[in-house]
């Protein structure tokens, strides 16, 4: 009995603590939307930085934190936070809409590169795109080749039985079946982009380096808000890559990690 009570006095204790834990980092966000609507932006960031220490995944933390940095002026921070709330979150409307504003009024001024394929691909139909969309498409498109199928097979056999004209090609199963294959495809392309590492460039500019350290030899500069590939991890360095461009090293300090 003893061990019983002991038992519900601990998960008591531990449902309170994360009730708290819950209330203390929702209390930071109201604190900072507060904030934010009365343009103490300093004072926003850091409560909406606090809720985030206590809500790490929270995308709509992230959004309102990445709105706050851009009203200061930290527009690559900006940047790399709204790609992390739409890394958790792609649904997100207002983390969508802001991204699309910064970039737009205020581009990137990129270095010269040539994207290959998959990156082209990921741009246009992987990234604007969530998940659960190609799922509930792939899905919808095996059902209606499976079924429209199954209807022709049938046709097709009461013709010979009858030994009438056999129907047509079947253009309608064939058509949904390619867009079978075509949806899945890019559901395993979407799962496969989830395991490559990436971040954002989070200062103004920053030299990509042949090698980690301090005074190596400078392959180019990268500006703040693009995004790169992480490769490895080296104490206060990473090895990154700027896809269809370079491969070289970087303070970790000046990058955001996407995931």
């Amino acid at each position: 009995m003893s061990k019983s009570k002991s038992l519900c006095v601990f998960v008591i204790l531990i449902l309170a603590y994360f009730g708290a834990f819950a209330q203390s980092s929702t209390e930071f966000f109201i604190q900072g939307t507060q904030a934010y609507l009365s343009k103490d932006y300093k004072k926003a960031q850091e409560l909406f930085q606090k809720s985030l220490d206590q809500d790490p995944h929270n995308a709509t933390v992230l959004t309102n934190l990445a709105l706050t940095e851009f009203q200061l002026g930290q527009r690559p921070l900006a940047i790399g936070l709204l790609r992390k709330a739409l890394n958790l979150d792609p649904e997100v409307s207002t983390a969508q809409a802001t991204l699309h504003f910064i970039l737009s009024e205020h581009p990137i001024r990129e270095v010269p590169r040539t994207l290959n394929t998959y990156e082209t691909l990921r741009g246009q139909l992987l990234q604007p795109i969530p998940l659960p969309a190609y799922l509930v498409l792939s899905a919808l498109a095996f059902l209606c080749a499976g079924w429209t199928l199954i209807s022709y097979v049938g046709r097709r056999k009461k013709a010979l039985d009858e030994e009438r004209a056999l129907p047509a090609f079947p253009l309608v199963p064939t058509l949904l079946a390619v867009m079978c294959v075509v949806f899945s495809g890019l559901v395993l392309l979407k799962l496969y982009d989830s395991t490559i590492l990436r971040g954002t460039i989070v200062t103004d500019t920053v030299s990509l380096q042949t090698a980690p350290g301090e005074n190596q030899v400078a392959i180019m500069e990268l500006p703040g808000g693009v995004e790169v590939q992480i490769r490895a991890d080296q104490g206060d360095w990473v090895q990154v890559t700027y896809p269809g461009s370079a491969t070289g090293w970087i303070k970790k300090s000046s990058v955001l990690m996407t995931r």
